[in-house]
C-alpha cells in the first residue's frame, strides 16, 4: 500500500496586499476561491504519481481540486478532512501588515494555542487522525492513493501516517508540488 501526498499549485493572489487583522476572513474568502497559477513545478514527477494512483483525493478547497484537473485528472473523493487547517485571526482593526505577516503571526499564535476564529492545533490534530483513517481505508482496496492537499494538513497527516508504521520514502518539503510518499509493508 502506498500514499502520496502532495501540496497544491500556487493559489493567484498577490500577497503583498496590506490589511487589518479584522480584514483577514475576508481575504481568506477571497484565497480559497481563488484560481491557481497553471505553471508546471515537477511536472513528470507529479503526472507519474497521478498515472500510478488507482484513487485520486483532495481537499473541499478549490486550489486542492483545480490542481488536480490541470494535470486532467478526476477527484475520485473530496471530503472536508483534508482542507487546511484554519488560520485564526483577531477582530482588531488598530494596525495594516501585510498578509503575509499576519498570516506569520497568527499561524505562530495558532501553535501556541490561539484559535479565535477558527479551529484549534488540537482540533485540526484530531481531523488529521481522522483523514488518515479514510487514507489508509481507501488505500487497503486500491493500493496507491494520492490525496492532492494542503502544506499542514498534509504535514499532520504525515506524521500520524508514520506513527502508525508507515514508513516515509520521500520527505515532504513545504512549497507547492511538494510531495511525501509513505508505503506500509
Amino acid at each position: 500500500m502506498q500514499i502520496t501526498l502532495i501540496r497544491h499549485a500556487e493559489v493567484d493572489i498577490s500577497k503583498n496586499t496590506f490589511v487589518y487583522a479584522n480584514e483577514l476572513k475576508k481575504w481568506l474568502d477571497i484565497y480559497n476561491n481563488a484560481e491557481i497559477k497553471e505553471h508546471f513545478i515537477s511536472k513528470d514527477e507529479i503526472t507519474k504519481i497521478f498515472e500510478h494512483s488507482h484513487q485520486i483525493i483532495c481537499s473541499e478547497l478549490k486550489r486542492s481540486s483545480d490542481s488536480v484537473l490541470l494535470y486532467g485528472k478526476k477527484v475520485d473523493i473530496k471530503d472536508t478532512l483534508f482542507n487546511e487547517a484554519d488560520l485564526p485571526y483577531a477582530n482588531w482593526g488598530l494596525i495594516k501588515l501585510p498578509l503575509i505577516a499576519w498570516a506569520f503571526l497568527f499561524r505562530l499564535m495558532w501553535l501556541f494555542g490561539y484559535k479565535k476564529n477558527g479551529e484549534s492545533l488540537k482540533e485540526a490534530k484530531l481531523r488529521a487522525i481522522k483523514a488518515t483513517d479514510l487514507l489508509v481505508k481507501v488505500s487497503q482496496k486500491n493500493t496507491n492513493v494520492t490525496l492532492l492537499g494542503h502544506g499542514l494538513m498534509n504535514k499532520l497527516i504525515a506524521k500520524e501516517l508514520v506513527s502508525r508504521g508507515w514508513i516515509s520514502q520521500k520527505k515532504m518539503g513545504t512549497n507547492n508540488w511538494d510531495y511525501g510518499v509513505f508505503e506500509f509493508r
